[in-house]
């Protein structure tokens, strides 16, 4: 994932949360798909929502199970086009429910653990969403250290609801592919035919989507440049 770059947005490696559950516990969950795959769908939009989610964004090893999931999927129970749109769906409900979290509640979730004691983690978002705008929703997606927080933070800075919807819908989508393709193509590699399966349109999908995190990075280190 992009790197912000710098000493600003670095992660804080002091002060980290420790994951709360290991890979190792959803190993049931996957044989349990791979018997019952018409629910891999909605397992990866429920993923999608949980990574980009407030607090249990920290908390979970997101972008393993996400490439866990894509890697099932690839195998051969699920399209590459429903995956994505199921990843598209939760990644966009996920940053929505956020952003309304901060917008509903304001100042009052500083009081929220872990932010309690952790201020910092909300005070570099603030930084980030003041500086880069509208953009910082879409940016920010591809900024670890910061991703869980800039949707609460543009709630809490009274973002229009507007402006945030419509970037949270449109970054949504780079967002899925990014985070399935790498899962989705290393299960498709077990069985070499499964790629061949993948449309014209879905290739030049990963492709837009690849050109458009390559822009992503250009645009936060020019910003950073600028400023």
């Amino acid at each position: 994932m992009a790197k912000a770059g710098g000493k600003r947005y670095a992660a804080d490696t002091t002060n980290k949360i420790p994951v709360v559950m290991e890979l190792s516990y959803f190993d049931s969950i996957h044989a349990w798909l791979e018997i019952h795959h018409i629910w891999l769908g909605p397992v990866i939009a429920i993923a999608a929502f949980l990574e980009t989610l407030v607090v249990v964004g920290f908390l979970l090893p997101g972008v393993a199970i996400l490439f866990a999931l894509g890697a099932l999927a690839g195998g051969g129970l699920l399209g590459i086009v429903p995956v994505f749109l199921w990843a598209f769906l939760g990644a966009a409900l996920g940053d929505a429910v956020s952003y309304q979290l901060g917008y509903h509640y304001h100042d009052r979730v500083r009081g929220w653990w872990p932010f309690s004691k952790h201020a910092d983690w909300l005070n570099k978002g603030e930084r980030f969403v003041r500086r880069f705008g509208v953009m910082s929703i879409a940016l920010g997606r591809f900024v670890g250290p910061i991703r869980p927080v800039v949707p609460v933070v543009a709630g809490m800075l009274n973002m229009s609801p507007r402006q945030f919807y419509i970037t949270n819908l449109l970054s949504s989508v780079p967002w899925a592919v990014v985070y399935l393709t790498p899962g989705y193509l290393a299960g498709s590699a077990v069985e070499l035919d499964k790629i061949k399966n993948i449309p014209d349109w879905g290739w030049w999908t990963i492709g837009v989507s690849c050109l458009v995190l390559g822009l992503v990075v250009w645009l936060i280190k020019a910003f950073r440049k600028k400023y």
